[in-house]
């Protein structure tokens, strides 16, 4: 994993990032796929609290901070490109 990827559960509120990677044990990873976590999705943290809330195309849903914490996320072009 490259070291540009970082946990969901230390995006700031109103960025957006990419997946790159789901880990965890199986039935965390099947859960957070079930959700609509997957690989190369595109999503927008809504907030950054317990739960963390995200939105994904125009469903919103909240995970909390643990399973957050195993979803690996990079931030998007849009993203970097509001940073610099």
């Amino acid at each position: 994993m490259s070291l540009s990827y970082s946990p969901l559960a230390t995006a700031a509120a109103g960025e957006e990032v990419r997946v790159r990677a789901v880990r965890g044990v199986q039935q965390q990873v099947r859960r957070l796929r079930e959700l609509g976590l997957l690989e190369g999705q595109t999503i927008r943290v809504v907030c950054n609290d317990d739960p963390l809330i995200c939105q994904i195309g125009e469903c919103r849903l909240g995970v909390c901070r643990r399973l957050a914490r195993c979803v690996f996320v990079e931030p998007t072009s849009s993203t970097v490109a509001r940073l610099t």
